[in-house]
Order: C-alpha cells, then sequence, then structure tokens
C-alpha cells in the first residue's frame, strides 16, 4: 500500500512541479510560431520577387517570361510543402500571402521615394501606381502564382498521403 506520501507527491506536482515541462510546451509553442512566420516569409518572398519579375519583363529581359511565373508558383508549392500539417500550412500561407502583397507594394512605390519627385506629382504617380500594381497583383500575378501554387500542392499532398 501507500506510505502517506503519495499526496504529497501530487500536491507537488499540482503545485508547479511539473514546470519544466510547462515550459518545454511554451518554448515549443513559440518555436512552432518562428517556423511557420518563417515559411510564410520566406515563401512570400520568393512569390513577391517572382511576381514583381513577371509583371517586369523589361527588367529581366535575359530571362524567359515563364521562369518568374513557374518561381511563383513553387513558392507557392513550398508553403504547403515546409509546412509540418495543414493548420501550420494555413497559418504560413496567410503570412506568406500578407508578406508578398506589402513587400510588392513597396517594391512599386519604392522608386517615387528613392528618386527626386515633385510632392505633388509623388501624390499623383501614387494613385496611378496603386490602382497599376493592384489589378495586376490581383489579376496577373501574385495571388493567381501564390494560390494556384499552393493549392496544388495542398490536392497533390492529400491525394497522394496515406
Amino acid at each position: 500500500m501507500g506510505n502517506g506520501n503519495s499526496g504529497a507527491l501530487s500536491e507537488s506536482n499540482a503545485r508547479g512541479g511539473d514546470a519544466p515541462a510547462r515550459l518545454g510546451a511554451g518554448l515549443s509553442a513559440s518555436a512552432e510560431q518562428l517556423r511557420f512566420v518563417g515559411v510564410g516569409v520566406a515563401a512570400g518572398l520568393l512569390v513577391a520577387l517572382a511576381a514583381y519579375g513577371f509583371n517586369r519583363a523589361q527588367m529581366v529581359a535575359a530571362v524567359p517570361a515563364w521562369v518568374p511565373f513557374v518561381a511563383g508558383l513553387l513558392g507557392g508549392a513550398y508553403v504547403h510543402v515546409l509546412s509540418r500539417d495543414l493548420g501550420e500550412s494555413v497559418r504560413a500561407f496567410l503570412v506568406a500571402f500578407v508578406f508578398s502583397t506589402a513587400l510588392y507594394v513597396v517594391a512599386a512605390l519604392a522608386p517615387l521615394w528613392l528618386l527626386s519627385y515633385d510632392p505633388v506629382a509623388r501624390d499623383l504617380l501614387i494613385q496611378s501606381i496603386l490602382r497599376e500594381e493592384v489589378a495586376r497583383l490581383v489579376f496577373a500575378s501574385l495571388v493567381p502564382q501564390l494560390f494556384v501554387g499552393y493549392l496544388s500542392a495542398v490536392v497533390v499532398d492529400g491525394t497522394f498521403r496515406p
């Protein structure tokens, strides 16, 4: 039978004797957050650069137009491939979508501040560039590349995973 110390042992565990286990759980939760944010930022960077290169074919004239588009598709697929499960994949996809969209818009607007434009001309150009770039972003490059690449990877993984 028991010697009377089993109640003291369970009371010790209830008061914090399992603190190292809770600390490990806290570290793993932050490591998982860092992991999906890292995957999302890396894939978002790849997709934003690919979309920008696809929309600015004159800037990369030596490269065929399909190469940046395929790179963007692969960036979307990498989001799912580099994630551990579907939940992490969805979170990483959302990070990639937000990061790539912001990076693309910043890259499109950066010349307005890097070059010496008159403030009035800059204000007019910002509106014009935003209209054009948002249309390109949604219909031509970033969003289709990211979504098609990601959803293709999810479908292939769901089809062939046992």
